[in-house]
């Protein structure tokens, strides 16, 4: 069994931080593609997955049995379009773009949820230098999308389709990337989702004390703030690992939440792959999700357990002819393809 031991540095406004060195199984690692097997999943309690029913706008599923797979000359991307896919009846198709993990997690989590939708994941290794870098030109995320509808009028899967809805996804250090592409207002205005498992984070102004830099978190003030009308989705999942150099995910939402006044509802719901619920928020269509859990295993379950967790969201969201919010969490309906 061999052992790695790897550094993910975490930052904000060129802040490089060390986030975790922890020694776990090479196989078990989710970004070089986890295998380890979760322990038994204990159903959360039925109020919490009580499933909604939603108005699909969309025409009948797909006849292909096959899914295609592309890889992107943008580095690390490569798209996943699921055998279901198909554009809506006006022409127009789902995308989400997914930053940090393996392509395969994505294909999984988009199985488990059953989204309209095609992914695409990009995977720049550990650390965030390369997810920094990669969207620091605004243009770059404007070409990313050209080459993914480039190759989706090369797979035949969307006829004529142009781009709909556009979702940012991301695990751990790709939130980066997130922020990058969100900065800049012309990419944010296309963005109708943001979801983010166990990566949200930003710097402290004094590390002695823990005072967080709380203007780096403005322009997600601003989308709560949004979300919370409905006109776009913001979901967040985190753990309680705690960090010492910078505000740990944890610490960085609870900020997020006093600045935008939302109030955090206990929880004791045990979720996919054993997670256990510590609280929540539902403020329209902003939702947060916090989970007990200190190691690396519990930060890889958070990219794993996407499709159950953050993804149905997505997915009630995008059913639905018109932006509309959940005010609980959303359940799965497992279809066939």
């Amino acid at each position: 069994m061999k052992s790695a031991c790897f550094w993910v540095r975490v930052g904000l406004h060129e802040c490089r931080l060390l986030v975790l060195c922890i020694s776990i199984t090479a196989a078990a690692g989710a970004i070089q593609g986890c295998t380890d097997k979760p322990p038994p999943v204990r159903a959360a309690d039925a109020s919490d997955r009580s499933p909604r029913e939603p108005v699909v706008d969309s025409p009948k599923r797909s006849s292909e049995t096959t899914p295609y797979r592309a890889k992107l000359t943008a580095r690390g991307a490569e798209l996943y379009v699921p055998p279901w896919f198909m554009p809506n009846n006006k022409g127009r198709y789902d995308l989400i773009v997914h930053f940090h993990g393996l392509g395969k997690l994505q294909e999984g989590n988009l199985d488990r949820s059953q989204i309209n939708a095609a992914v695409v994941s990009i995977n720049l290794g550990i650390g965030t230098d390369g997810y920094g870098s990669a969207f620091r030109d605004a243009q770059s995320f404007t070409k990313l999308l050209d080459e993914t509808q480039a190759e989706l009028d090369k797979s035949g899967r969307a006829p004529n389709a142009k781009l709909g809805r556009l979702a940012l996804s991301a695990w751990s250090a790709g939130f980066v990337s997130v922020a990058k592409i969100m900065s800049d207002p012309s990419n944010a205005e296309k963005v109708d989702a943001v979801v983010l498992a166990d990566g949200f984070f930003t710097s402290f102004t004094n590390v002695k004390k823990r005072i967080i830099n709380t203007p780096s978190l403005e322009r997600f003030v601003a989308l709560v703030d949004t979300a919370s009308k409905g006109d776009k989705l913001f979901v967040i999942t985190h753990t309680a690992i705690p960090t010492q150099d910078y505000p740990s995910v944890e610490e960085t939402v609870t900020k997020l939440l006093e600045m935008t006044s939302s109030q955090k509802t206990p929880s004791t719901a045990v979720g996919p792959r054993n997670m256990h619920e510590t609280y929540t928020v539902h403020r329209g269509a902003f939702h947060v999700k916090g989970y007990e859990g200190l190691t690396a295993g519990d930060h890889i379950k958070q990219i794993q357990a996407m499709g159950e967790t953050i993804y149905p969201y997505l997915r009630t969201r995008w059913e639905q002819p018109a932006p509309a919010a959940a005010a609980a969490p959303p359940g799965v309906a497992r279809t066939a393809p």
